[in-house]
């Protein structure tokens, strides 16, 4: 795994090594805003899930059904 980063990193080298002058602070500029915007991020644990909100509304009634017939009757829409 290290050897294939190292090597992902030789190559993207190699490319901007031949670059014009002008597109190499174009790559400098965009390395910038990623640095920016992952600084911004919050880290989570590799695997968490998002920390979203949970509302709770209680145990659903056992005979409910999602059914679009049970919902909407049969008839067309």
């Amino acid at each position: 795994m290290m050897n294939t980063f190292i090597q992902s990193m030789e190559q993207l080298i190699e490319k901007i090594r031949h670059l014009p002058a002008e597109r190499i602070a174009e790559v400098e500029d965009f390395v910038d805003f990623l640095q920016e915007r992952t600084k911004a991020q919050p880290k989570a644990a590799k695997g968490a899930a998002f920390d979203f909100p949970v509302i709770s509304v209680g145990q659903w009634p056992l005979d409910l059904s999602l059914r679009r017939e049970d919902m909407y009757g049969n008839s067309e829409r």
